[in-house]
């Protein structure tokens, strides 16, 4: 992540995709599957084009936020 610079993150209820998916199985057969989310910025996948967020968020009908990555006290809001 570098300072400075603003990277696209997918939502859902203000928690960040970590681009990870949990499959639930009985009998072999998928029957539910699960994004995990977090608040961490650290553990959620920024995106650098909008074009590659907007591929999962309509996956599973989440929202794209633009972020900027700062340093609290550096310049941040």
């Amino acid at each position: 992540m570098e300072t400075g610079k603003y990277y696209y993150v997918v939502t859902r209820n203000n928690r960040m995709a970590t681009g990870s998916i949990v499959s639930f199985y009985a009998d072999e057969i998928v029957v539910e599957k699960v994004l995990e989310t977090t608040k961490d910025l650290t553990k959620a996948v920024l995106y650098e084009d909008y074009e590659d967020a907007l591929e999962l968020a309509e996956q599973y009908n989440l929202e794209i936020k633009k972020i900027r990555a700062d340093i609290l006290g550096l310049g941040s809001r």
